[in-house]
């Protein structure tokens, strides 16, 4: 259940941090194959980006690197890259990072429209029984 709250806390952050980047419509993935989790189009621009998140136990899962790079390899209509965004705990970014290195999704010349997103872990000071409280007083 642990994994599946900071999954969720990661996959929250994600989400704003690519709404902030203007990414805030939802689109309906119509491809075949693995589907990301988070799939945002720029109403502006028209441009996709996806969105994964990846736990510590995640780094050593060999479907997580299949992901990983099948996400990262994926390309527009028109032939251009799809920016692809990675939310991770922020004590994962080295291991995520040499990761990728490793699987060569960023090297010196590839990978730059692969972004990793460090995220801060969630707060735990207040239980959501006092959030709750305080949002309703």
């Amino acid at each position: 259940m642990r994994a599946t709250a900071a999954r969720l806390h990661l996959r929250r952050q994600l989400e704003a941090h690519l709404t902030e980047l203007g990414y805030s419509t939802v689109r309906v993935v119509r491809t075949a194959g693995p589907v990301p989790e988070i799939v945002r189009v720029s109403p502006i621009r028209g441009r996709i980006a996806y969105g994964e998140t990846v736990l510590h136990a995640d780094l050593a899962l060999r479907r997580c690197h299949e992901r990983l790079l099948s996400f990262s390899q994926r390309r527009t209509r028109q032939r251009s890259s799809i920016l692809f965004f990675i939310g991770v705990a922020e004590e994962d970014e080295a291991a995520l990072n040499a990761l990728l290195e490793q699987l060569q999704i960023r090297t010196g010349t590839r990978g730059g429209h692969v972004h990793v997103i460090a995220i801060p872990r969630a707060s735990t000071s207040h239980s959501r029984r006092t959030l709750v409280r305080a949002a309703s007083a």
